[in-house]
C-alpha cells in the first residue's frame, strides 16, 4: 500500500512564556520548553515533510524575553535536521513570530503577513506535494472573516489552509470563520488555531483541525493534548492523529455515590475512580507527570452527613504517585444528596416539611417566591466577593449574572440539605409540629459567599412558603485546593 503524499506536524497555540497553573513551579518536566523539545522530536523522529504551527506560539505578556530563545532553538534543530517550517501568526504572536523566523533564516516561513493570503510548496523528491495557504493577523483584533479574500483559486495540487481564528463565532473580534465557507473552498484540510481544545471536524474526506495546546494550562482545558500528525494521500483525502506529547493533564471526573454506606465508601469510590483515571493516562499518554484532577461527587447517599469532610479530606491528601504519575485532587464538588423522600417528608407539617419541601422546590427547578428572596441575596454576596478579585469582561454581564444565580441557587439547596439532615438526625420530634412552628435559628439555610467574602445580612421572608429570616453563613461546599 503507498504513503501518504504528504506528513504534517500541526500545532499551536503554545503561548511560550507561561507556566501550566495548579502545579509545582520550577519542574523542568512541566515547562512548555520540555514539550517544544518533544514536538521536536517527534518531527524529526516521524521524518514529516514540514512543521505547521497555526498561531500564538508565544504568550503576549512573556512573548519578547522567554518565547524567543525557546523558540529560536526549536526552529533551528527542525531546519538542521531538514524539517522545513511554515507558521502564520495569532493575536498574541502578530509582532513577534516574525522576527524570530527571520533570525532562524531559511527554511522557516511565516505566511500571510499584513493580513493577505500566502501560498507555500512542500516538495518531496523533487515534487510538489501540498501547498499550503496562510494568512496572519497584523494586529490584535480582526472583526471580518479572511476567507472574503482567498483566492478562488488554490491551485492543482491537494491545498491546506492555515488560519488562526475563531469557528462559528459571528460577532467574535478574532478573525470569524464559519465551518460552511471552510468546506466551501475545496481545501484538503484547514489547520486553525486560537482555541485552546482539540477539536477535528471531517466531511467527504476533507479535515478541519484544531490542534489545541500541546501543553495545557489551565483546569479549563481538560483531556489529551500533544501535536497532531495529518496525513494528505495521493487523492487529497486529509486525515488527523493525536500524538500525545504533553506532561501535564487536567481533568474533570465524577464520582457516583448512588447507595453509598458510610465515609469509608464514599473514600473508596473516589479513589477506585482516581485509580482507574491514572491507569488510562499512564497507558494513552505516557508523557504526562502530573495530572491536576476536579472531582465531583454526585448521587443519593444515607451517608450524606459524610460527604463534605470526605471531600475535604480528597483535597487535603495531596498527590499520590504511581508509575511516574503524580495525581492531585485540586477540588472537589459537593453535589451529593441525601437519600431522602423529599416528596413525602414535604407532606407533614413544621421544620422538616418546610425545608424538604424547600428542597424538593430547588431540585425541580420550580422555586417560589421566597426562594427567590433568598437566591437574590446570594448573588448579591457573591457579586460583592468577586468584584474585588475578579474583572468584569465587557458584554458579559448578563452572562455572569445567570452563573451566579445558577451557583447561589445550588448553595442554597445544599444548605437546606445539610439543615435537613440536621434536623432528622438531632430533632426527630420536630417531624410532627405544629404548622405554624418556626424553624430554629440554627437550621434556617442561608446562602454561602465564598470564603472571602464578608458574612451576608439576613435574608427577609418574602412571598408564600418562604423560610424565617436567615441568621447565618454555612461554609461554602467546594473543597479547593487553593483555600
Amino acid at each position: 500500500m503507498p504513503g501518504p503524499r504528504a506528513r504534517l506536524l500541526v500545532s499551536g497555540d503554545l503561548h511560550l512564556g507561561r507556566y501550566p497553573s495548579r502545579v509545582p513551579p520550577g519542574d523542568p518536566a512541566l515547562t512548555l520548553d520540555a514539550v517544544v523539545r518533544s514536538l521536536v522530536d517527534q518531527a524529526v523522529e516521524r521524518r514529516v515533510d514540514a512543521v505547521v504551527l497555526t498561531g500564538d506560539v508565544a504568550d503576549q505578556s512573556n512573548k519578547y524575553f522567554e518565547a524567543f530563545g525557546v523558540l529560536e532553538r526549536a526552529l533551528h534543530r527542525l531546519v538542521d535536521a531538514g524539517v522545513p517550517v511554515v507558521a502564520v501568526a495569532g493575536n498574541h504572536d502578530h509582532d513577534v513570530l516574525g522576527s524570530v523566523a527571520e533570525a532562524v533564516g531559511e527554511g522557516v516561513r511565516v505566511l500571510g503577513r499584513g493580513e493577505t493570503w500566502e501560498s507555500a510548496s512542500i516538495e518531496k523528491g523533487g515534487r510538489e506535494v501540498v501547498r499550503l495557504w496562510g494568512w496572519s493577523f497584523a494586529g490584535p483584533y480582526v472583526h471580518t472573516s479572511p476567507l472574503e479574500s482567498l483566492p478562488a483559486d488554490l491551485g492543482d495540487v491537494p491545498a491546506v489552509g492555515v488560519l488562526h481564528g475563531d469557528l462559528d463565532v459571528p460577532a467574535s473580534r478574532y478573525a470569524p470563520v464559519a465551518l460552511a465557507d471552510l468546506w466551501a473552498t475545496g481545501a484538503s484540510a484547514w489547520l486553525l488555531g486560537h482555541i485552546h481544545a482539540p477539536r477535528t471536524e471531517q466531511r467527504d474526506g476533507h479535515l478541519v483541525l484544531y490542534p489545541g495546546s500541546p501543553q495545557p494550562l489551565d483546569p479549563g482545558e481538560p483531556g489529551e493534548h500533544g501535536a497532531w500528525l495529518v496525513e494528505i494521500t495521493e487523492d487529497g483525502r486529509a486525515s488527523a492523529e493525536l500524538i500525545p506529547i504533553a506532561t501535564v493533564r487536567y481533568e474533570a471526573l465524577a464520582v457516583d455515590l448512588d447507595g453509598a454506606a458510610d465515609a469509608t465508601e464514599i473514600r473508596q469510590r473516589a479513589a477506585r475512580v482516581l485509580r482507574d483515571f491514572a491507569e488510562t493516562v499512564r497507558e494513552a499518554s505516557p508523557a504526562v507527570r502530573r495530572a491536576v484532577v476536579r472531582l465531583t461527587l454526585k448521587g443519593r447517599t444515607p451517608a450524606y452527613r459524610a460527604v463534605e469532610r470526605v471531600a475535604s479530606e480528597l483535597v487535603e491528601d495531596g498527590e499520590t504517585a504511581t508509575g511516574g504519575l503524580a495525581v492531585v485532587v485540586d477540588r472537589v464538588e459537593d453535589l451529593a444528596r441525601p437519600a431522602l423522600d423529599l416528596a413525602g417528608l414535604a407532606e407533614g407539617s413544621g421544620p422538616v416539611a418546610t425545608l424538604a419541601a424547600l428542597a424538593g422546590r430547588l431540585e425541580r427547578g420550580e422555586p417560589s417566591e421566597g426562594d427567590l428572596a433568598l437566591i437574590r441575596r446570594g448573588v448579591e454576596a457573591l457579586q460583592q466577593a468577586r468584584r474585588a478579585r475578579v474583572f468584569e469582561p465587557l458584554g458579559r454581564s448578563d452572562r455572569l449574572d445567570a452563573d451566579l444565580a445558577a451557583e447561589a441557587a445550588l448553595r442554597l439547596r445544599r444548605q437546606t440539605y445539610r439543615m435537613l439532615d440536621e434536623v432528622l438526625s438531632q430533632r426527630p420530634s420536630e417531624a410532627s409540629a405544629p404548622a405554624s412552628a418556626e424553624l430554629p435559628a440554627e437550621s434556617v439555610p442561608a446562602v454561602a459567599a465564598p470564603p472571602s467574602a464578608a458574612p451576608e445580612p439576613p435574608a427577609a421572608s418574602e412571598g408564600p412558603g418562604a423560610l424565617p429570616e436567615a441568621e447565618e453563613v454555612v461554609p461554602t461546599d467546594v473543597a479547593d485546593a487553593s483555600g
